[in-house]
This record gives C-alpha cells, sequence and structure tokens, in this order.
C-alpha cells in the first residue's frame, strides 16, 4: 500500500514538473521573441526617423523652390501687356516665353489668367490637354490672387486629370489687378524617384485625405473615416474631381510610442486565379508635418523581415528545447524500462507461485491435457471429485475419465475469442466415473493453451448436482406459475367480456338519451307543428271548396289558380315535415363537410313557430361560406336545444326586449366561434358549476329533463369541438361552441 502510494506521489510531482516546465519554455520563447521584436523594431524606428526627415526635406525643397515664379512672371512686361492688350502676336511670344521658361526649371506648367479667370497663355499651349482658353475662376488660388494675395492649393487637375501643387500671384497694372500667374508643379516625378527605397511614404492633405503615395492604389484613399459633411465640403470644392474617397484597408491600428504606430494592411495580392487572394502586412508608421505646403509626410517601414527573423528565431529556440526534452525524456524512459523490466521478473515468479496455489485450492476440478489430448496433470479438486486417485488416468484419453451425455439436449457451445478467431471453447455436460459410486453428474469446459511453440488443454469440471436439483424444482415452480397464469387469463378474459358489454349497453343508452331529448324537443314543439300545419290545411280545404265551386260555373281558369295553391301549400307543408323528420332521425355521429350558415337556418326554422309564438327577435349572421367538420342533423339538435334554452331564459325576464343573437367568427388554428346569445337573467354561480352535468336544470319543476345540455356537450366533443358558456355583465347567458373548419371539399360528403 505504502508503495503505491509512493508511486502515485511520484508520478504525481512528475506531472507537475513537466507542466512547470513546459510553461516556463513557453514563457521564455515567448517573451524573448518579444524582447528581440522590441530591440528590432526600436532600431527599425531610427532607421525611419532618418529616413522621413530626409524624405520631408527632399520634398520641401523641391516643391518650396517654385514658389516665387509666379511673382517674376507677374512682373514681367510682356505678360502685363498681353492682359492689358490681348494681342495674337503677344501672346503668342507669350506662350513661347512661357514654353522655355519650364523646360529651364523643369516645372510641370506655367499658364496665365485674366481678370475673369480665362486662360491667355500657357506653357503647354502645343499640347492636346491645353490650358489655354480653360477658365479657373473657381479655384481657390485664382480668387487669393485676383484679391491681392500670394496663393497657394493642391487639387487633382480638371484639364489634365494629374496631381498638382498650385502657386499664384496677382498681375498688377498701376494699382490695379488684370489677372494673375500661376505655376502647377507635379508630384509624380518625386514619387516616382522614391518608389523604390524599401519603405512605402503617403502625403496627407489636411483631411486625412492621401493626395501622393509611393503606390499609386492607395492614391485618394483616408486614413480615418470622414464624415458626410467633410466629404460633401471636398466635393463642392472640385478638388478630386469624381474620384470616390474611401477608407485604407487598415485592419488594426496600435501605437508603439509617442512617434510612431504599428499598423495591419490588408492587401490584395496577385493571383493566377480568378478569385481575389487577400494578405496582411504589417508596417511601422512614422509621420512628420511640411509646414510650407500644410501637409503630413507619413513613411511605413515593412515588418515583414521583422517577423520572420522573430519567428525563425523561436523556431530553433523551440526547437533546440524540444531536442533536450526528448533527451531527457528517452534517458527517464530507459532507466524507468529497466525498473519495470526488473519488477516484472520479481512479479512473474510470485505470480507462478500464486497460480500453483490456486489450482491446488481452488473448488473446481482442473485438468490439463497434452496436444494429443491425453490426461497430464490434474489437481486434488478433481480427485475429491471422483472419490479416487487419477494417478492411472495419466497418459490415457479424457473419455476414460468423462462421458459426455448423449441423451440431453446439452449441445457443444463454441465462443471464438477476439484476438484468436482458432482459439474455441467448448462446453458440454456429463458424467465422472466415480468409483463404487453412481457417476457425478457435472459440467466441463474445454479451452486451449496457446503455449511458446505447443499447445495444450485445459479442462474444468463443475459439480452439477444440486445445480441439477435446482432446475427440477424451478421447472416444478413454472409449471405451477403457468397453471395459476391460465386461471388468472380466464378471469380476465370473462371481465374483460363482461366490461365490453357494459359499454356496448352504455352506448346504447346514450344514443336512446339523444334520441329523447330530441322528442322531448320536438314534444315541446308540438303546439308550434300543429300551428304551422293547421294552417296549410285550412287554407286547402278552402281552396279545395272555391275548386269545386268554379268547376261547377266552368270557370276552369279560377280552377286551375286554386290548384295551384293547393299544390303549393302541400309542398310547404312537406318541407315542414321533412325538416322534423330528418331532426328526429337516429343514429351514430358521422363527421363531414356540413354549412354552417345552413345547419344555422335548419335550426331557425324547427324553432321558428316557438319563436314566433313567443315573440322573439331572432338575428342571425350572415352566410360567410364558412365549412365545419361535423354532422348535420346532430349539430342541428345541439342548435336547437341552446336556441329552446334561450327562448326559455328570454321568457322568464320579461322585462327586457326578448332577443336570442347568434354570432359567427373565425378564430386562429382553423377554428370556428358559433356564440347564441340571449337577453335572459344569465346564469348563476351555481348553475355555471353544475351547467352540464347529467339531470341537472334549473328550470321550474316539470319543464326539461336537464339533459340538453349533457347531450349537446357529447355530441360536440365527439365531433372534436369545445362548448362552454359565460355570463354576460349586462345580463343574458351566452353558449359558445368550437368547431374545426373544413377547408378541403375533396375526400368528404357536403352535406347542407
Amino acid at each position: 500500500m505504502r508503495k503505491l502510494l509512493m508511486q502515485q506521489i511520484s508520478r504525481f510531482l512528475f506531472t507537475w514538473l513537466s507542466s512547470v516546465t513546459i510553461v516556463m519554455l513557453v514563457a521564455i520563447i515567448w517573451g524573448g521573441g518579444t524582447f528581440l521584436k522590441q530591440q528590432q523594431l526600436e532600431a527599425l524606428q531610427g532607421q525611419a526617423s532618418e529616413q522621413l526627415n530626409q524624405l520631408g526635406s527632399v520634398l520641401e525643397n523641391a516643391i518650396t523652390k517654385y514658389q516665387h515664379m509666379p511673382t517674376l512672371l507677374a512682373s514681367n512686361d510682356r505678360v502685363r501687356k498681353a492682359l492689358r492688350d490681348g494681342l495674337a502676336s503677344d501672346i503668342n511670344q507669350l506662350n513661347r516665353e512661357l514654353e522655355q521658361i519650364n523646360r529651364i526649371t523643369e516645372a510641370s506648367n506655367s499658364y496665365i489668367l485674366d481678370k475673369d479667370g480665362n486662360t491667355i497663355a500657357a506653357s503647354n499651349h502645343a499640347q492636346q490637354d491645353s490650358f489655354v482658353g480653360k477658365n479657373f475662376s473657381f479655384r481657390p488660388y485664382f480668387k487669393q490672387a485676383i484679391l491681392g494675395s500670394p496663393g497657394r492649393y493642391y487639387a487633382l487637375g480638371t484639364t489634365s486629370n494629374r496631381r498638382g501643387y498650385f502657386f499664384s500671384y496677382p498681375v498688377y497694372e498701376g494699382d490695379s489687378i488684370i489677372g494673375a500667374a500661376v505655376v502647377k508643379i507635379e508630384l509624380e516625378p518625386f514619387e516616382k524617384r522614391f518608389s523604390n527605397q524599401g519603405y512605402e511614404f503617403l502625403l496627407l492633405d489636411p483631411d486625412q485625405v492621401v493626395f501622393g503615395s509611393s503606390r499609386p492604389e492607395w492614391l485618394y484613399k483616408t486614413v480615418e473615416e470622414l464624415s458626410h459633411s467633410e466629404l460633401e465640403r471636398i466635393a463642392n470644392s472640385k478638388r478630386y474631381k469624381d474620384q470616390s474617397l474611401t477608407k485604407l484597408p487598415i485592419l488594426s491600428v496600435k501605437t508603439f510610442d509617442e512617434n510612431s504606430r504599428l499598423i495591419d494592411f490588408l492587401e490584395t495580392i496577385e493571383s493566377s486565379v480568378k478569385a481575389e487572394q487577400f494578405e496582411r502586412r504589417s508596417f511601422l508608421e512614422m509621420r512628420r508635418p511640411l509646414r510650407v505646403l500644410g501637409f503630413q509626410i507619413a513613411i511605413l517601414s515593412p515588418l515583414a523581415q521583422i517577423n520572420e527573423n522573430i519567428f525563425l528565431w523561436r523556431a530553433l529556440v523551440l526547437g533546440c528545447m524540444t531536442i533536450v526534452i526528448l533527451l531527457t525524456v528517452m534517458v527517464f524512459l530507459r532507466r524507468r524500462m529497466l525498473r519495470e523490466r526488473s519488477v516484472a521478473n520479481e512479479m512473474s515468479r510470485h505470480n507462478e507461485a500464486y497460480i500453483r496455489e490456486i489450482i491446488q485450492n481452488t473448488q473446481a476440478g482442473l485438468v490439463t491435457l497434452d496436444h494429443e489430448k491425453r490426461i497430464e496433470s490434474f489437481n486434488p479438486a478433481i480427485e475429491s471429485l471422483v472419490g479416487h486417485s487419477l494417478r492411472p488416468f495419466i497418459g490415457k484419453e479424457l473419455d476414460s475419465l468423462y462421458q459426455k451425455e448423449v441423451d440431453k439436449d446439452a449441445e457443444d457451445h463454441f465462443t471464438d475469442t477476439t484476438n484468436h478467431p482458432e482459439l474455441n471453447f467448448i462446453t458440454t455436460e456429463g458424467v465422472l466415473n466415480c468409483k463404487g459410486e453412481t457417476p457425478k453428474a457435472v459440467e466441463m469446459t474445454l479451452c486451449p493453451i496457446e503455449l511458446p511453440n505447443q499447445r495444450k488443454y485445459l479442462v474444468t469440471f463443475h459439480d452439477m448436482t444440486e445445480r441439477k436439483r435446482y432446475e427440477q424444482e424451478i421447472t416444478q415452480s413454472r409449471s405451477a406459475l403457468e397453471e395459476r397464469v391460465r386461471e388468472r387469463t380466464y378471469e380476465l378474459e370473462e371481465a374483460n367480456r363482461r366490461l365490453r358489454k357494459e359499454i356496448d349497453e352504455h352506448k346504447g343508452t346514450q344514443r336512446e338519451l339523444i334520441q329523447t331529448a330530441k322528442l322531448a324537443v320536438l314534444g315541446q314543439l308540438s303546439a308550434g307543428i300543429n300551428h304551422e300545419l293547421n294552417q296549410p290545411l285550412t287554407a286547402i280545404r278552402a281552396f279545395s271548396d272555391n275548386a269545386l265551386t268554379f268547376l261547377a260555373r266552368s270557370n276552369l281558369k279560377a280552377v286551375e289558380n286554386n290548384l295551384e295553391q293547393i299544390s303549393q301549400l302541400g309542398r310547404h307543408m312537406g318541407d315542414i315535415v321533412a325538416r322534423f323528420k330528418v331532426f328526429a332521425r337516429k343514429g351514430e355521429v358521422h363527421q363531414g363537410s356540413v354549412s354552417l350558415h345552413h345547419a344555422i337556418q335548419a335550426a331557425s326554422s324547427i324553432m321558428a313557430s316557438q319563436i314566433k309564438e313567443n315573440n322573439i327577435q331572432l338575428l342571425l349572421p350572415e352566410d360567410q361560406g364558412i365549412f365545419v367538420k361535423a354532422d348535420m342533423v346532430f349539430l342541428e339538435q345541439v342548435l336547437v336545444n341552446l336556441l329552446s334554452n334561450a327562448i326559455d331564459a328570454v321568457n322568464e325576464n320579461a322585462s327586457v326586449d326578448s332577443i336570442v343573437n347568434i354570432t359567427v367568427c373565425l378564430l386562429e388554428e382553423q377554428k370556428v366561434l358559433i356564440k347564441v346569445k340571449d337577453s335572459g337573467s344569465g346564469l348563476s354561480v351555481e348553475a355555471h358549476r353544475h351547467l352540464f352535468e347529467p339531470f341537472y336544470t334549473s328550470k321550474p319543476q316539470g319543464v326539461g329533463l336537464g339533459l340538453g345540455l349533457s347531450i349537446s356537450q357529447r355530441i360536440i366533443e365527439a365531433m372534436d369541438g369545445r362548448i362552454y358558456a359565460s355570463a354576460i355583465s349586462d345580463g343574458g347567458a351566452e353558449f359558445c361552441i368550437e368547431l374545426m373548419t373544413h377547408s378541403s371539399l375533396s375526400n368528404d360528403t357536403l352535406v347542407s
């Protein structure tokens, strides 16, 4: 136990030290790489600072040396004469002089504007994109000069479509300003000069728009997001014509120190495939202002080489540490393997002695066989089973000791092993030959044993005397249990038969109750039916007597009219009888597609005489073309019962107007709601609690059986619907029926 505890402690310490070592190595590699990167970034920052100062000085000197040229041009007499007189000869001579001045000074363009902003002479007068005749009065440098001040401006040329920085100066004639001299310096020669310096540069205007760059694709991009008002102001100035000022593809910005930043760009790289491919590139950015121009110039020094150096350094350090760790692990594993081998040898000797003790003391009989399945050795337990020594059986076949019971149902069972499919376990039941005793029943298991260069077999014998006795007892118990199950099953079948009989009788009673409720309604309506039929019968007798009189007078036209009236009255009486005949029909609930409007009309027709007799105003809904899933006859029965209850409730409350209102509305989930509302005295709390219980009624004694609502509830539920009631705050009661709509008529019969 103590040794096991020490091993667990040693294993825990090794795991803990390994984890701490790995964490420390990762921290050393990462921290060393970070420190090395910091050193290289500081060295790169110093180099970039020198390059930035050099680039800024060159750019300032290159541009500012032209700022006095407009002043010299404005003081030229030929310029003043051309502006004053406007002679073609003077202007032609001035064009040639401007062209010659440009060649000498290497300026981009020089041109003269009159006081209206029109170009009268230019150094590019002979070129296709000549400024001569163009009007530049909208440019700020002209407006500044015409007001008497030197002008400066930067923009994308509207005629040449090339970027430039403009200097202007007013041309005086006495005290009057008669025009302006302008010099344009383009930036493209400067960009080409510094395009391959190992770094990128940006020339930013006061709005942080890239006006010049070593990369053409960065032109007219913004470093920061511009607001809508700023973009609108720049667009109105026409500084960049119709260029779209979008933001540079900057992924992240991190401050390195107060003078520099680390910026990551997302750049499109060239690829042979059609889809665009992107690459993340990092730069060290440094800026300085160009005070003469009002611009900022920025240098972007690439960090790819530094990142590659750091990655290579970390990889080398990691590789060296990995080799050291692997060598250490190999030494440790070697020592552990030697120690485990020693322990295994000791355990092997211990196990051999342990196995010998187990074999000698096990309760199961064990016999070993050689490769020819002859008895080779045995343990004391097998001798106890047979009751004599087995030494005479050494070298004999197993059949001399054990015989399989051939008259039993037991067969050989083979179970293939997973790792050695050729090895099989054989299990059989048989008897052992016992000296002077009856053979003893045993279970024999034979399994092969694979040894180096040979195969042997191990046979195990288990005494089955008690097991046989238990099996006999279990067989007897099973037979007794099966007999009890048969008896109980017969009793359950008999009880089930009686229960089905009671259910059938209950269904018959329910159908009779429904039919009784119908006949009860018909009984209540008998007076109305008598009235409905007596009126047509009286009219038929009158028309018959008149017809006989007219026939005696040979007035055949009058006779024909009377017979037509008798025929119409007969059809009317037939309709009345047919409605009550259908209503009184017996049968099961058969659901189909039923026109809700026709069902309401049929129910109101049945109750028409009682409604008329009691002077009740019946409000019916309009036909909405709704079909429900129901049985026409049973739905009419429910509606007739609700109308009958509503009429009784209205008659009990004679102090208000006698109104019964039926409304229909559609609900969600393909349901329809039917409401029957009366102006009676309403429902009490007690009546609402027991409303749908059989034989409960709130009517006077002798009026009704108390089955109408209970039967109506059963009918509606059989049609997958719901019926309920609710009291109304202003008096009366409202009974609601929810039914499923039936939108498809292709598979059901339409009942109307």
